[in-house]
């Protein structure tokens, strides 16, 4: 009873965090942004199209309106500099402001968040804009959200050789710290540039730190900058234990120093999906992360590429690869096989796909006909795995389970591993499924829903 009496009196004291001029009062206290790569799809979708470019290019937010799985897009500054992505897209060369929101249809319930891309130039000395320049920049694009300009110090570096070759590279211990520093000193400059120039968009100071002390040390000292809003970067690489040490320390240190002011400071975690650690920082008072860790498991893993609509478990695909690739072609060249007649088996696997129902014989005839083609290109030590993982996901069928739009729009094909047309959309439900079930837990309508 004392234990109760105690909880809630706790609760009824006041508190709050820093908060984001632009953000809807409605918006969940743990927000999540997606990273964004021009990762759009073409609506409405065609499965014959050869995994082309027809019909209309069209973003998540677009399609999945209220139901948005997440609360804002994270944009890198490093669009502009990689030849993809949004800002790179809109780049104008006369030097006029260009919005992001409008031209890319972003509601407003739906924040915008801009990072420098620090990981794009991790191997470069410095980065490739000042204080100023990113400034400018995140104003002329109408960022709601802001980073300063950072340097990660990282043990070792990737270096470039003359060849062309990727090797890597060991920092000295002193380039670590002056990478530090440098990430200290341009957040105090950004901070005052955003002030003077009376930006409308909201700083938010960087951290980079070598272990949980020096993260800490930084945080006293952006804080005594005045910044509000703090991101902690680098920890990508690093292991679930370390993360959560340094998480900790900095949540520690800012609750004693911020115990008896008015706001207390939002915190952001850079490129950090761990699972298992999610509900911890969620009650440690985390207030945002990015991550793209969902949407690209739609391809990037053997196994594990469609997430159940519970949000529990992980299916594999129907794979069904693309025989005019060069991949395909040197498998069927190393097979003595035709190349007509894998054009022929490719073909029939995408009829079989087309035509399967729920009887036990059309779910037979697509896991022959996939079981002769798709194999061709097995990866080295995994030997022909997938019958299993197939008989599974056609006798079990999720995606007539799931509510999301990009399941209900193209059936059966969003869980063939193929292109870009099925893959997105794949990567879609993943992020949709990940938001509303994983991360809220809140249980994502069915297909039936009227509402929906």
């Amino acid at each position: 009873m004392k234990m109760r009496a105690m909880k809630q009196w706790l609760e009824r004291l006041p508190y709050s965090t820093a908060t984001v001029a632009r953000r809807p009062k409605e918006q969940s206290s743990y927000l999540y942004f997606f990273p964004d790569w021009d990762d759009f799809i073409y609506e409405p979708f065609n499965a014959k199209d050869g995994e082309g470019t027809q019909g209309k290019r069209t973003y998540a937010h677009e399609i999945c309106g209220a139901k948005t799985p997440f609360d804002g897009i994270f944009l890198s500054l490093a669009h502009i500099y990689a030849g993809k992505g949004a800002l790179h897209r809109y780049t104008d060369t006369n030097g006029g402001r260009i919005y992001l929101r409008r031209r890319l249809n972003i509601p407003k319930n739906i924040l915008l968040f801009g990072d420098c891309g620090a990981f794009s130039y991790v191997g470069e000395p410095k980065p490739p804009f000042s204080p100023r320049e990113a400034a400018e920049l995140y104003d002329k694009y109408g960022f709601d959200i802001a980073a300063s300009v950072d340097h990660i110090p990282l043990p070792e570096i990737p270096v470039r050789r003359s060849d062309g070759s990727v090797r890597k590279q060991a920092l000295s211990k002193s380039a670590r710290y002056e990478r530090m520093y440098l990430t200290r000193d341009n957040a105090k400059e950004f901070l005052d540039i955003c002030k003077r120039k009376r930006y409308s968009f909201t700083p938010l100071g960087v951290i980079q730190g070598i272990n949980s002390r020096s993260y800490v040390n930084r945080l006293h000292e952006y804080l005594d900058m005045g910044y509000e809003h703090i991101a902690l970067g680098g920890l990508v690489p690093r292991t679930d234990d370390d993360i959560l040490k340094i998480v900790c320390a900095v949540r520690q240190a800012l609750q004693d120093r911020t115990r008896a002011c008015r706001n207390n400071a939002w915190i952001h975690l850079f490129g950090i999906l761990r699972p298992k650690l999610q509900p911890i920082f969620k009650e440690l008072g985390v207030s945002s992360f990015d991550s793209a860790s969902y949407f690209r498991k739609a391809w990037l893993r053997s196994d594990q590429n469609y997430l159940a609509p519970s949000g529990d478990h992980w299916y594999g695909t129907i794979r069904v690869p693309i025989s005019t690739s060069k991949a395909m072609q040197q498998a069927a060249v190393d097979r003595g096989i035709p190349v007509d007649e894998l054009t022929k088996m490719e073909s029939r696997c995408l009829s079989a796909i087309e035509t399967c129902n729920e009887k036990v014989s059309a779910r037979a005839q697509v896991t022959r006909t996939i079981n002769k083609y798709g194999p061709l290109l097995e990866r080295k030590g995994e030997e022909n795995h997938f019958d299993e993982k197939h008989a599974l996901l056609l006798n079990e069928r999720p995606w007539e389970k799931c509510s999301c739009p990009f399941c209900r729009g193209s059936g059966i094909h969003v869980v063939v591993f193929r292109g870009a047309s099925r893959n997105k959309r794949r990567g879609l439900h993943n992020t949709w499924v990940f938001y509303h079930k994983v991360l809220h837990g809140r249980a994502v309508p069915s297909s039936s829903s009227e509402n929906e």
